[in-house]
């Protein structure tokens, strides 16, 4: 036994020679906790991480560093005699384990530091969302992992998906069957959360379950808890969505969800007599940004509307040449009517403007040819008209202008044909252009009268009555 000892010592003596004639030759000496390095290798998870590794040299000497992969970012760095080997690894987005090396070259000569990382403990889905009918089924998804996977439902009291078995098919890849009941309702949405060797699993948001709904009536009220959750409430079958003739939404709604509303329209004016449709959004309020609810469970929408960046606005250009569009009820809390909103919309036959409008951008009911009523009420909160905003293209019955308009764009009447227009301002404001004054009777506030026969462009109307 002494004898084995006295070997061991005088192999290690020999070691720590033969290390300490390379560093000499080097013209660098490793500290003791860096030459431990040097020798094990540097083994790692796979987070990203820095590692340093100190060496002293007694005179200048010529340093390199270099790497054989780009997840491995070495540099070397020299002040005053103190040297640092800065090695940067970076995270590793696989399963599997990888190794590499560094390759630092001091004087001619090289020093290679071995590099190993393990694998994610990540879930890798063959999809990130799973699209189901309304019936009842199941639903295989394929998912790689590194070590024995488990799998639930997300969340935990989800009623209607239970994961039924989770199968190995071969090297870290794995079968998860799901069991899917029958969608009386909504659309509904879940997700999948997995365990590796009985640890929670690293994984971006997901894999989601997404389910239509049941076939709509004609007549559907839809309550929205959250802004954003309409097209998975609402599903991805046109054929479904056809069904729908009236539709009331009840809620907060935002851009994300008038990419439904525009599912619901036409601009093909043979199909309109088939799928005519009333929009009431009178108990609906709409909030800026497109973001959803359903984040968490790793659902990203596959189309977006431009962001709304106002509260309380119809956005721009959402009801467009929407030629089966037969009737709609807007907010009562709306504020703005964005540009070209209600353009084309060819069968809307009258529209009633909240009190709470300020904002009645350029070209709003542009072309809408079969307008007949834009109602406009004395307590109206209405600002601001924009170029061509009642440019229908048809006759107005009746007009009204409140006296809360200040801001008239230069073509704000451009195009306008009404039968009544009755205007609310004590003091007329001089417009470049006004409504076509042919078959037009003006009406103006009691005592006015002489004041628009006298102002520009107002005095072009040949019936002006005081109301």
């Amino acid at each position: 036994m002494r004898q084995l000892l006295k070997i061991l010592l005088v192999l290690i003596s020999m070691i720590m020679m033969a290390c300490h004639s390379e560093e000499s030759e080097l013209g660098i000496s490793w500290s003791q906790e860096s030459a431990r390095v040097l020798q094990s290798g540097i083994k790692n998870d796979y987070e990203r991480k820095i590692i340093v590794l100190d060496f002293y040299t007694d005179n200048q000497v010529d340093v390199s560093v270099s790497s054989n992969e780009t997840w491995i970012k070495p540099s070397v760095t020299i002040n005053n005699r103190n040297g640092k080997l800065t090695i940067e690894i970076m995270e590793n987005p696989g399963i599997s384990s990888r190794e590499g090396e560094v390759t630092l070259v001091v004087q001619g000569k090289t020093v290679i530091v071995n590099i190993s990382q393990t694998g994610s403990p990540k879930v890798f889905a063959d999809k990130d969302s799973y699209y189901l009918k309304s019936d009842k089924g199941n639903v295989v998804v394929h998912v790689k992992a590194n070590g024995k996977l488990s799998a639930e439902i997300y969340p935990a009291n989800c009623e209607w998906a239970r994961v039924i078995k989770t199968t190995s098919c071969g090297d870290n890849e794995y079968v998860v069957n799901i069991g899917v009941d029958k969608n009386e309702g909504l659309g509904r949405i879940a997700s999948l959360n997995f365990k590796i060797d009985g640890k929670t699993a690293i994984q971006d948001c997901g894999p989601c379950l997404i389910q239509e709904p049941t076939t709509f009536a004609e007549k559907t009220t839809i309550v929205t808890k959250k802004p954003g959750c309409l097209q998975v409430l609402m599903g991805n079958d046109i054929e479904n969505l056809r069904h729908i003739r009236s539709l009331k939404l009840v809620g907060v709604i935002n851009g994300l969800d008038f990419i439904m509303l525009k599912k619901l329209f036409l601009d093909k004016e043979e199909s309109v007599e088939q799928y005519p449709i009333n929009i009431d959004l009178s108990e609906c309020s709409i909030i800026a940004g497109n973001k959803n609810p359903f984040e968490y469970f790793g659902w990203l929408p596959s189309t977006t509307f431009e962001e709304i960046f106002m509260y309380d606005e119809i956005p721009t250009g959402i009801f467009n040449n929407a030629v089966n569009l037969k009737q709609i009820v807007l907010p009562n809390n709306l504020k703005i009517v964005g540009r070209s909103a209600f353009r084309g919309c060819r069968n809307l036959k009258a529209i009633n403007i909240p009190d709470y409008v300020e904002e009645i951008n350029s070209k709003a009911f542009y072309n809408c040819v079969g307008l007949e009523e834009i109602n406009l009420t004395s307590n109206s909160c209405l600002s601001s008209i924009g170029n061509q905003a009642f440019n229908t293209k048809s006759v107005l019955k009746d007009l009204t202008i409140p006296a809360t308009v200040i801001n008239v764009e230069t073509e704000a009447f451009l195009g306008c044909s009404v039968s009544k227009l009755h205007l609310k301002w004590q003091e007329p404001l001089e417009v470049r252009i006004v409504p076509k004054t042919e078959g037009c009777t003006l009406c103006v506030p009691k005592g006015t009268a002489a004041i628009y026969r006298s102002t520009l462009n107002w005095l072009k109307f040949q019936n002006i009555i005081e109301e």
